[in-house]
């Protein structure tokens, strides 16, 4: 049995429990994690017996070197994929279909009651997704191999930033050195956010200059088929003379305190990360952490703002998803982010990520690129 029959396998492990005999993958990732293929337009119709891969024309050839072995079904170009799908699960008789409840659209999903009124459609959450948050060792290493991309492109990053290089610029930049490093594409939209810019966790480029910010945060990943999610923080080696460095940055807290205080919150998740572990035990270290080294006038932990992170694999955000709200436990094999960060309107932003893997013997950090920001610039 090879690794994607095991996968199959696996989904319908307690399925007489779930109240369906046959299974429909909407989801692309989860269609790539349980056949191979990685086309953009697909269903598969899975019993514990079979799997059916419903596609069209353009993906043949494709479907025919990704999945040997597997029963392709090709819909002609002059019928619409929702009757094709419809016409399949009409066939497969009355029995419950379990369907992606959390991919499916409303839309998709009354149209499919419509064309085919035999079929009971049964909703599920998180099926495949519980299952994909447990890496092989496959998966392991190409998340490996994607982290390795990453860094690649990063030491470009650096070689190449100039005090007269934009937001925008870098940006862009780091989308090329990716590529160049062996790539796909980038994971995500890079996020490159200077002085000020970096108390928005998410910030858009833009055309200001490095030569005006005292300190850069910069968050990329590689897409190599699995994907990388790193962030680092640094001070510019660019910054303006000390009268004119904080022209834009108003609020006056020293970067290497802050630093301190939010690489702390990283190392003290971190000794959380074991097998059985609750999530949200592991996000409370990091901010108790976090807080105990706040300057007198601001609790930092008050500025974090976002879960401390996020499982990664096939899309870079997917379970386990660490946060204060969730009951979730860690499991070996989870591949995980752990990226606490403090962000301080007027003044700034520090986020430092790295990529973990959790094991029975605890956790493995898959990133090396070091913590110390005068080690990166």
């Amino acid at each position: 049995m090879n690794f994607l029959e095991l996968r199959r396998t696996n989904l319908f492990r307690d399925h007489k429990t779930d109240g369906y005999d046959s299974f429909l993958v909407s989801h692309a990732p989860n269609i790539r994690y349980l056949t191979g293929f990685t086309g953009s337009s697909a269903f598969v119709l899975l019993t514990p017996k079979s799997c059916l891969i419903l596609s069209d024309g353009r993906y043949e050839q494709q479907l025919a070197e990704e999945c040997p072995g597997l029963e392709v079904h090709i819909r002609p170009h002059n019928v619409l994929q929702i009757d094709d799908l419809a016409c399949v699960l009409q066939k497969h008789g009355s029995k419950p279909v379990g369907y992606e409840a959390g991919q499916m659209t409303v839309a998709t999903l009354e149209q499919l009651k419509q064309k085919a009124p035999k079929t009971t459609l049964v909703p599920t959450q998180g099926k495949v997704e519980a299952l994909r948050a447990r890496k092989d060792a496959g998966e392991v290493q190409s998340i490996r191999e994607a982290i390795s991309v990453a860094e690649k492109a990063f030491k470009m990053f650096l070689a190449m930033m100039k005090a007269c290089s934009t937001e925008i610029e870098l940006h862009n930049s780091m989308d090329h050195y990716l590529r160049l490093a062996g790539a796909k594409k980038s994971a995500f939209d890079p996020i490159v956010a200077f002085g000020e810019r970096g108390a928005l966790p998410h910030a858009q480029p833009t055309d200001r200059p490095l030569s005006d910010s005292t300190k850069l945060l910069v968050d990329w990943g590689a897409d190599c088929g699995y994907r990388s999610d790193i962030t680092r923080s640094l001070k510019s080696p660019f910054a303006s003379s000390p009268s004119r460095k904080n022209r834009k940055e108003r609020v006056a807290y020293e970067f290497d305190a802050i630093y301190e205080a939010v690489l702390a919150a990283h190392h003290a998740a971190v000794a959380e990360l074991r097998v059985g572990a609750k999530v949200k035990d592991v996000d409370t270290a990091a901010r108790l952490a976090m807080s105990k080294l706040s300057p007198r006038d601001l609790d930092l932990s008050t500025t974090f703002n976002h879960g401390l992170g996020h499982g990664i694999g096939l899309e870079t955000h997917e379970g386990p998803f660490l946060r204060q709200s969730s009951e979730t436990m860690l499991e070996a094999g989870n591949v995980v982010t752990i990226e606490p960060g403090a962000y301080i309107p007027g003044w700034g932003g520090i986020r430092i990520e790295d990529d973990y893997l959790i094991t029975k013997d605890g956790p493995v950090r898959l990133t090396t690129l070091p913590h110390d920001p005068s080690a990166l610039s």
